[in-house]
């Protein structure tokens, strides 16, 4: 009897290690490689789709870029409070100085001052912050989801940059709209 369960665990034990080997391979069809391949990290609509609210992205971007070349660091999740935060990166492939940054969240970032609130639009309110080389928007929406834009381009003035921002804003769609894949 002890010889019979010797000879099962011998052949179970490989079988059950190249099961787990298979449950635990990456999809690397929906993953994406962000810098020298340090990191991988989803796809920003598979991160977007996988929150419990629905996030706006801008049609309008300050500079060429494809929605599609937009980078997510995923989805942060702080269980105790029940607060979730994912953030987005487009960088410009000419001109390794411009960028846009989104973060958005069921609570306000860090940074949001509550006190500077003032109305952007009918709907929303919000204000612009200046730091050296960006520019940054704060707002929270009518679904009570925070935002932080920033544009950063160090090479524009302050009031370009909010220009720039605004239209970005005037142009946020839910994000299906935008990004679109087969």
């Amino acid at each position: 009897m002890k010889r019979i369960l010797f000879i099962l665990l011998i052949t179970l034990i490989p079988a059950q290690h190249v099961l787990a080997e298979e449950d635990t391979k990456i999809d690397l069809d929906h993953l994406v490689k962000y810098g020298d391949v340090k990191h991988i990290v989803p796809t920003t609509k598979l991160t977007l789709d996988a929150l419990p609210f629905t996030v706006k992205m801008p049609e309008y971007l300050p500079f060429n870029g494809s929605h599609h070349d937009f980078i997510t660091s995923g989805i942060n999740y702080f269980e105790q409070e029940g607060k979730l935060e994912s953030d987005l990166r487009l960088d410009n492939k000419t001109n390794p100085n411009e960028r846009i940054e989104m973060i958005f969240g069921n609570f306000p970032h860090e940074d949001f001052d509550l006190s500077k609130d003032q109305n952007i639009d009918q709907q929303n309110k919000g204000y612009y912050t200046e730091d050296e080389d960006r520019t940054i928007l704060y707002f929270v929406d009518h679904q009570d989801i925070y935002y932080r834009i920033d544009y950063v381009n160090e090479d524009l003035p302050h009031e370009v940059r909010v220009n720039e921002l605004e239209q970005v804003y005037h142009s946020l769609t839910d994000y299906n709209n935008v990004l679109i894949y087969d």
